[in-house]
């Protein structure tokens, strides 16, 4: 049973193409079929370039970088099974036109990039910093805002824990998860109808044994409550997926300089498709807070 599940949460099943992923539309979505379609076309025909990078623990790392001529770089970290461009077709476009260049990730086990685990944002937040690391050896920008929707919202807000280099200003998470651990016992109860709480300390021995990490050691509100870096949380209070009360939650425990958008009527991931208005004025004023020159 334990197998299973890892198998199940962990494993990445196959190496998917791309660009056809980009292009899929969920029901969900198809509301805003047009935007998104629009969105994705800029995103595969706007000049960029793959950039690889070895991560901590050799596996090979995949990006998109869109040279904008900027001083101030924001990386986009995409969630669980996902894509880059599939969870960002309506944020590149918006960003370049705000003067930004662009890193748009493949997380590990996903797209482009090597890995064989996915590891919920344990792992990811370390390869925030090597990507940090190399864009800054790259390109020497003066300013970088990481962000992440979904597990990459926790891969960014875990990486706080980390040593990020000086010139990260500010970080955008939009519907992340606490924990590994608590997505988990949220999912197994509401998919699998089943109480994981007394799974879990079993799944976590599989992940030590198997991937050399632990679900249970790492959560947001931990990571947030010793930062001095700005952090804009958002999350829609109709997501069925990700509890809004998780981003209450780190949001509550954050030091200071930390703003909160909810959504009333999102889903998941879908704040800015459904309050498109409110969110691009919270990332504007966040923003301009953050940063300068930009």
């Amino acid at each position: 049973m334990v197998l299973y599940f890892f198998n199940v949460a962990f494993v990445r099943k196959q190496k998917v193409d791309v660009d056809k992923m980009d292009n899929t539309i969920e029901d969900a979505l198809k509301p805003y079929s047009e935007v998104i379609e629009k969105g994705t076309e800029f995103i595969n025909n706007t000049k960029h370039k793959w950039y690889y990078i070895t991560a901590f623990d050799g596996i090979k790392l995949a990006g998109r970088y869109y040279d904008n001529n900027s001083s101030c770089t924001i990386f986009l970290f995409h969630g669980y099974r996902s894509g880059a461009a599939h969870d960002f077709s309506c944020a590149v476009e918006m960003y370049y036109k705000m003067g930004f260049n662009i890193l748009l990730v493949d997380q590990r086990a996903h797209g482009k990039s090597e890995g064989k685990l996915i590891t919920f944002g344990v792992k990811e937040s370390r390869d925030v910093v090597s990507w940090a690391e190399f864009i800054n050896a790259k390109f020497s920008p003066k300013q970088l805002i990481i962000s992440g929707i979904s597990m990459g919202a926790t891969t960014v807000l875990l990486s706080l824990k980390h040593n990020l280099p000086q010139n990260v200003k500010g970080v955008i998470a939009d519907c992340g998860f606490t924990s590994p651990a608590d997505i988990i016992e949220k999912v197994g109860k509401d998919s699998f109808k089943i109480n994981a709480h007394f799974f879990i300390p079993f799944l976590d021995l599989a992940c030590r044994v198997f991937g050399k990490f632990s679900i249970t050691k790492d959560s947001t509100v931990d990571a947030v409550k010793n930062t001095n870096l700005p952090i804009l949380f958002i999350h829609g209070k109709k997501d069925n997926f990700v509890p809004c009360e998780m981003t209450e939650k780190a949001f509550e425990n954050c030091k200071n300089n930390c703003r909160i958008f909810l959504s009333k009527e999102a889903g998941h991931g879908l704040s800015f498709l459904v309050d498109t208005e409110i969110v691009l004025s919270q990332l504007k004023d966040f923003l301009k807070f953050c940063i300068e020159d930009v």
